[in-house]
């Protein structure tokens, strides 16, 4: 049988991609030159539980899992005070980890549990303007409620900022922002931040060109405020805000 050149060629591309697709595999399950020296020095000093170890392993963004992990580390250095939260929960994936990095404190979830609102999608530019009401409704308050088991966690369920009445009297050390969407990334940053107690920390995902609406609500409210915007360099931009002033 007669293989042409570009058989041998198509051949090789595969074969290329195939090792491409191994090495990247191998490189994120085992390979731990991405793991910062503090988080090495605390796995060999037996600070890291078992369950975050195995949390790091499986997230994807190293970068984003990393910076978590540094800022509730800070927070606890600094004995910031104050409840953990999140907007847009979804699964409660990275819910999860943020718990595991400091299990004692509360940690209030806001999410509608069944995707995006109406009124929400209609003012979006951008990647948020091909979504519907259905993206993101494949999860359930009951199935979250299944994941995050204990006392620390604090479910409010429902349109947010409607279910932000629930915990105007709450101080927040940290609040992850994940909501996708202008409105609710605008009434978040509206509640949260008076709410950040002295040295605590709001991070916003999703700021980059993508997602014009995550953008104009950050931008919007920084002429709003006396402290910077901080980008960070994990894969979908995520920026923070630090609250000044000290805790003591």
């Amino acid at each position: 049988m007669n293989i042409s050149v570009f058989q041998v060629v198509q051949f090789l591309l595969i074969a290329v991609i195939l090792l491409y697709l191994l090495y990247y595999v191998y490189t994120l399950l085992f390979d731990k030159n991405h793991q910062p020296r503090a988080w090495k020095a605390a796995l060999k000093s037996g600070n890291i539980p078992a369950e975050l170890q195995k949390a790091e392993a499986k997230y994807p963004d190293k970068v984003r899992f990393f910076n978590f992990w540094f800022q509730v580390e800070r927070l606890k250095k600094d004995g910031v005070r104050g409840a953990f939260a999140e907007l847009g929960v979804y699964k409660g994936d990275s819910a999860h980890f943020i718990h595991l990095m400091d299990e004692k404190r509360s940690f209030h979830l806001f999410d509608t549990f069944e995707g995006f609102q109406e009124n929400d999608l209609a003012v979006e530019s951008g990647k948020a303007a091909t979504y519907t009401k259905h993206n993101f409704a494949d999860t359930s308050v009951e199935r979250v409620k299944q994941r995050l088991t204990g006392p620390q966690f604090v479910f409010h369920e429902g349109y947010f900022p409607e279910t932000a009445k629930e915990a105007e009297n709450e101080q927040f050390a940290m609040v992850s922002m994940d909501a996708d969407l202008y409105k609710p990334t605008k009434a978040g940053l509206d509640f949260f931040y008076p709410r950040l107690a002295p040295g605590g920390v709001l991070i916003v995902h999703d700021y980059n060109p993508d997602w014009p609406g995550i953008v104009k609500a950050v931008d919007e409210f920084a002429q709003t405020i006396p402290e910077p915007i901080v980008p960070l360099v994990d894969q979908d931009n995520s920026v923070m805000i630090f609250k000044v002033g000290s805790s003591a």
